[in-house]
């Protein structure tokens, strides 16, 4: 879909790795690690407690947030709703509500 993916967590490397080679299983992007806390302070989803909340953010190749979406810890995340909405956003035309991929948009 002509778009890079990276995960960003709060853990450290050692904690990624143990993630991965346990329940995660193999990924195919990078997994980067913000021990300083500023990746997930800037994008708001950084809490009191030290910890991140999940978010997921599309963005654009100027750097301009265009979609997101940001749940509290204990919320899985809908891979197929981003990948929905990232087609919305590559079709450059106005989507209308529960669109999918080769619906028509509003102009």
């Amino acid at each position: 879909m002509n778009a890079e993916v990276l995960g960003v967590s709060v853990d450290s490397v050692n904690s990624h790795e143990a993630w991965i080679n346990g329940s995660l299983g193999k990924i195919n992007f990078p997994l980067l690690s913000d021990l300083t806390k500023k990746v997930t302070a800037d994008y708001g989803v950084l809490v009191e407690e030290g910890k991140a909340l999940r978010g997921t953010f599309i963005i654009d190749p100027d750097g301009d947030i265009r979609w997101m979406t940001v749940s509290d810890m204990d919320r899985g995340r809908s891979v197929s709703e981003t990948i929905r909405s990232l087609a919305a956003l590559q079709t450059g035309g106005l989507c209308p509500v529960d669109w999918q991929p080769g619906d028509k948009t509003l102009g």
